[in-house]
């Protein structure tokens, strides 16, 4: 990501340093199933927090993110969703993709980057034995669960 500024700039070191809080907060809101509460009709945040079964606090919070990240829009103390966010977050798309963190930010996998420095330093994996390369890990049978609903389209259109 450049900037083509001729200024040195901080930027891209605070992008990437925070960026595991856009994570944190799209996994909370699929988890929430945040989007298909606040749907195509929108919401506010009392309303998405009693379809979520959260604190309207919190929603309130996590929606004021996920409005800045972009996932959201928000005007009057509404919540609606963008067109990406309707079309892949929403469970009730056909094309909803939010299942796949199941996979990409599984314990199993996210266990890979804790420990990133010494992989890199001994130029393989910190996790035990071949990591998730291992024969017959159990990890591709989640990944292929998770990552179905991302090919459904193709398939289709294939079809």
């Amino acid at each position: 990501m450049s900037t083509n500024s001729p200024h040195p700039s901080p930027n891209l070191f605070f992008e990437t340093a925070n960026a595991y809080q856009r994570s944190a907060a799209l996994k909370a809101a699929i988890d929430l199933e945040l989007f298909t509460a606040i749907g195509t009709a929108g919401a506010t945040a009392q309303e998405a927090a009693l379809k979520c079964g959260a604190a309207e606090r919190g929603v309130r919070i996590l929606c004021d993110h996920l409005t800045i990240g972009g996932f959201l829009t928000k005007q009057d103390g509404r919540y609606t969703l963008t067109p990406d966010s309707a079309t892949f977050l929403d469970q009730k798309s056909p094309a909803y993709l939010g299942g796949t963190l199941q996979f990409l930010q599984s314990p199993t996998i996210m266990a890979g980057f804790e420990h990133l420095t010494q992989a890199v330093r001994t130029g393989g994996t910190a996790l035990l034995g071949a990591g998730t390369v291992e024969d017959a890990h159990p990890v591709w049978e989640d990944f292929a669960r998770a990552m179905m609903p991302m090919m459904m389209m193709p398939a289709q259109f294939m079809a």
